[in-house]
């Protein structure tokens, strides 16, 4: 999971076809139920690698047409880390480029809300322009 991480981070991955590099989608976590320090802070290493990991390849598939696995990636990256607002994004962008506008400002929505109520802050201004670019006027 490291290596296929760490390429798709740095854009050395090939382009990919129907199938998602193995080890990125699961949740699987460094040694579970040891809690040492050294393996608590490898373990939030890798799981941060991942997840830009995740991030990364969301925009590639995105970029290659492939929206309907960029979503997948996406939710991937959200279930492991619910506030995280790339996360988020790349699963609008999905929906963006489907031309699924509602499901673009459902996810918005939900994703503002779940801020509003756990963290008493609202998105970033550049997740509120990445719809504003395609027509959607968001109300507070």
């Amino acid at each position: 999971m490291i290596e296929t991480a760490f390429d798709v981070v740095q854009g050395c991955a090939r382009p990919f076809d129907a199938r998602l590099p193995p080890g990125l989608i699961g949740t699987e976590e460094l040694l579970p139920g040891w809690d040492e320090e050294w393996v608590l802070l490898e373990r939030e290493r890798l799981r941060q690698l991942r997840l830009h990991a995740l991030d990364s390849l969301a925009e590639t598939l995105v970029r290659e047409g492939k929206s309907a696995l960029a979503l997948e990636v996406a939710w991937a990256s959200v279930r492991s880390e619910p506030l995280r607002e790339s996360a988020h994004r790349a699963a609008v962008a999905a929906h963006l480029a489907e031309g699924n506008l509602i499901e673009a400002v459902r996810q918005y929505r939900s994703f503002r809300q779940l801020l509003r109520e756990e963290l008493g802050v609202e998105p970033s201004p550049q997740f509120t322009r990445m719809l504003a670019q395609h027509g959607i006027v968001l109300f507070r």
